[in-house]
């Protein structure tokens, strides 16, 4: 997202940094900034309306890894199953 920003030429700053989805939606909320979220974790009010506005981001690649351990674990399932439909 920085790198994007930067060849687009818009001027920028970190307002806020969490390493936490809930922190990064709250300061969203607040108006503290911008941020690139998955699809399924926006929420209507976060659309960007115009999207000339910013620029374009770059496709990203995304991993899973599980341990062999956790084979048939229906919390890791779960939470396999969860991941690949956002994405």
């Amino acid at each position: 997202m920085l790198q994007a920003l930067e060849n687009a030429g818009r001027r920028w700053r970190v307002a806020f940094e969490s390493n936490s989805l809930v922190g990064v939606l709250a300061a969203i909320r607040a108006g503290l900034g911008v941020a690139a979220l998955m699809p399924a974790n926006l929420e209507p009010a976060m659309v960007c309306h115009d999207t000339n506005t910013l620029p374009a981001l770059p496709d990203i690649e995304f991993g899973l890894a599980r341990h062999p351990r956790t084979d048939g674990d229906l919390l890791v399932d779960a939470v396999e199953i969860a991941l690949r439909r956002m994405i």
